[in-house]
């Protein structure tokens, strides 16, 4: 694996500094630089073309959400993982409006923060099971009040896609995904899109909101 460049964005002089501490022995992992607000990260993404940005959402000037458009627009290479206190739904959802392809809290370990950025460097998303238990706790309501969903027999859905489905509901990325079922995360990716046309969802979060009405999850 290639060095991955990221970028530390947080308006807390010690979160940053935690931060910087766990990735600093790690030969595939470089910080490149830091960041204070929304603002400075989209500087520093121009000056320093980072592979990965950390960032919080609640910084002044520019809040995380903002500065997550302007990046995504401006420099399509980079990724974003959003490591936030803030895990709510309209924090979620507008995270991943905004481009982000990662969401963790940010009392999680090293480890966690290391899997999330390696995955989200490899082109997977990546949502912390705290950030999947919130969407589904708030889509749950809406969900089982809502219209009868599409049959997964009428769209012929595969024993093995619903499968993937599950898994993808749960929180688990392609490659968690394809370790736990013995294949490709080139297949889990491919399942992943067929699941999306058969019925006819958009993005992940209608794919857990698909999950729970089907009952193909259950909520703790």
């Amino acid at each position: 694996m290639s060095m991955i460049k990221v970028l530390i964005v947080d308006d807390h002089t010690l979160i940053r500094d935690g931060i910087v501490a766990m990735l600093s022995d790690l030969s595939e992992i470089k910080v490149l630089g830091e960041a204070v607000n929304g603002e400075e990260a989209i500087e520093k993404c121009e000056i320093l073309n980072p592979d990965i940005v950390v960032m919080d959402i609640m910084m002044p000037k520019i809040n995380g959400l903002e500065a997550a458009k302007i990046i995504s627009e401006r420099f399509s290479d980079v990724k974003i993982i959003f490591l936030s206190m803030e895990v709510k739904e309209e924090f979620i959802s507008e995270a991943l409006k905004a481009g982000a392809l990662g969401y963790i809290p940010k009392d999680v370990n090293k480890k966690t923060l290391i899997t999330a950025i390696k995955e989200v460097h490899q082109g997977n998303k990546y949502f912390h099971s705290m950030v999947s238990k919130v969407v589904f706790d708030n889509f749950y309501q809406n969900s089982v009040k809502g219209t009868k969903p599409k049959s997964l027999s009428d769209n012929k859905v595969s024993k093995r896609e619903l499968e993937v489905l599950e898994l993808i509901a749960s929180g688990l990325s392609n490659s968690q995904i394809a370790e736990q079922l013995f294949i490709s995360v080139r297949t889990v990716d491919a399942h992943r899109n067929h699941i999306m046309q058969k019925l006819e969802l958009n993005s992940t979060a209608e794919l857990v909101k698909y999950a729970i009405k089907n009952h193909i999850i259950e909520l703790d």
